[in-house]
């Protein structure tokens, strides 16, 4: 069943001089594919990630979301298109210094309006899961990039995402540690079925995935069928 259909999607940026960064994106993704979108620095799969996760609008086409038009939302109706089917994994992790593991991972229910007991125990519950339970009272200057980045993806499952879309997950990362990351993710998608997009210019990244989406110059090019990789069956996710 397809869950994300982008129909000619042109996105161009007027800083000055007009920068078209989108030329006809037409993209179909079914609910519990595990994708990446591979390109070069600027080939535009950035702004495709963030129309996705609907963190910026489109010029012209359409973005159709299980089976909902993303087009003109305000702030509040994104957020909560956001909140209720998308979780989010960043390269810089993007955890808030000043808070705790465990407080971290809390944050998208505090704004869902869920109890603080309540959402603590679900926190808790995640960061064992992830292995990181011992860790729950650290904060990320304790941790390793490792241990930051499933903070990152605790904090993205919380919620119970249809989607998470990551944005070079592994950029910031040792190439032990990105291996890691990823047969993480390749396991969330075979065990809780959730569609993951993995955005990155790493071939090592993009096959570890189902597909692999190639962009170039704010083009989709070749799309590839990934066989080649191997099924990982592990028991961090229990």
């Amino acid at each position: 069943m397809t869950l994300i259909e982008l129909q000619d999607i042109n996105k161009t940026y007027n800083n000055g001089q007009p920068l078209h960064v989108l030329k006809g994106i037409d993209l179909s993704i079914d609910r519990g594919e595990f994708v990446s979108i591979m390109g070069a620095s600027g080939s535009g799969k950035s702004t495709l990630l963030n129309i996705l996760g609907i963190l910026d609008n489109y010029d012209t086409g359409t973005y159709m979301l299980n089976g909902k038009l993303i087009k003109d939302l305000s702030e509040t109706q994104a957020a909560d298109y956001r909140n209720r089917m998308i979780g989010f994994i960043f390269q810089s992790f993007n955890l808030i210094s000043f808070k705790t593991a465990v407080e971290n991972v809390e944050l998208p229910l505090y704004y869902q309006g869920v109890s603080r007991k309540k959402r603590h125990e679900m926190a808790m519950d995640y960061l064992e899961r992830l292995g990181l339970g011992q860790w729950a009272n650290h904060f990320p200057n304790q941790m390793s990039g490792g241990q930051k980045q499933r903070v990152a993806i605790a904090r993205a499952l919380i919620t119970k995402p249809q989607i998470i879309l990551a944005d070079e997950p592994t950029g910031a990362l040792d190439s032990k540690t990105s291996v890691e990351v990823m047969q993480l993710l390749k396991q969330l998608n075979k065990q809780e079925g959730i569609t993951i997009i993995v955005v990155t210019h790493e071939g090592g990244v993009a096959n570890e995935t189902d597909k692999i989406i190639h962009i170039k110059d704010g083009m989709i090019g070749q799309i590839e069928e990934n066989t080649s990789h191997n099924a990982w069956g592990g028991s961090v996710i229990k």
